[in-house]
């Protein structure tokens, strides 16, 4: 996804109202993703009776979000956000959390919507929230580097790539944890009282969230997954969001070690 000029929040399109309340709600922030997004809903909703989903389309030309509308017109713990104007998908991922807190959500799950990510693994995370007789987290990481962890179908290039990014997070940023481009989490929605806003509107928002919340003291968990590259529709990250992405991670580094 990549950013444009925002236009008026009363053009988008949404789900029927009321919501049925609920705990926890596992968002998905999409674009030109009609291939997956059917099978997406299927298996999040099935992962657990009492999940909520929240997908926010950034207005696919492809007709993703009218799929995930007409979806919803029969799925009462489906909703869905077609902004209007908006593009990124860090400023998605933030605009449907904080939709999930308004509407009284207290966990929101954040994952890709491309089933690189397995919804299957959702419980797992969820448990790592709250585990039995154990500290509490603010937020489970879905973590490629842990072991356990490990990544399907990559190539080499975007695993190089992957791995630097997590070392200068680790390293610069001084946040200690493995995956920190990973972007299936498991967070705390009250969090975002307690944070600014990540400056990030693009793929570095996962490191740009991560530098917030390690600075408020949250407490952070790594969970194993498997990560499987996309079979169906195409990335979205290219040279212009990379460059950008590039700028923002630096911009933190400076913050880290300059205070501004």
């Amino acid at each position: 996804m990549t950013s444009s000029a925002a236009t008026s929040p009363e053009q988008d399109l949404r789900s029927a109202e009321p919501w049925v309340r609920g705990r926890v709600i596992v968002n998905a922030s999409t674009y030109k993703e009609r291939e997956n997004i059917g099978t997406l809903i299927d298996r999040v909703l099935a992962a657990r009776e009492d999940l909520h989903m929240l997908v926010v389309d950034d207005d696919s030309p492809d007709g993703t979000g009218q799929i995930a509308l007409e979806r919803a017109a029969t799925e009462p713990r489906l909703h869905v956000l077609v902004r209007r104007g908006r593009r990124g998908l860090g400023s998605a991922i933030l605009e449907g959390l904080r939709v999930a807190r308004d509407r009284g959500f207290e966990i929101a799950v954040y994952m890709d919507a491309d089933m690189s990510h397995d919804p299957d693994d959702i419980p797992r995370l969820l448990a790592a929230m709250d585990p039995p007789g154990g500290k509490p987290a603010d937020l489970a990481i879905g973590s490629r580097r842990v072991p356990g962890g490990r990544t399907i179908g990559w190539p080499l290039s975007r695993e190089i790539a992957s791995r630097l990014v997590c070392w200068f997070t680790q390293w610069v940023l001084w946040v200690p944890v493995r995956d920190a481009s990973g972007g299936f989490r498991a967070i705390r929605l009250a969090l975002l009282d307690r944070i600014e806003p990540p400056e990030s509107k693009g793929y570095a928002f996962q490191e740009d969230l991560l530098w917030r919340l390690q600075r408020v003291g949250a407490r952070i968990v790594e969970v194993p997954i498997t990560f499987t590259d996309r079979t169906q529709g195409a990335s979205k990250a290219d040279f212009a969001e990379t460059h950008r992405s590039i700028g923002d991670l630096l911009r933190l580094g400076r913050r880290t070690w300059l205070g501004w």
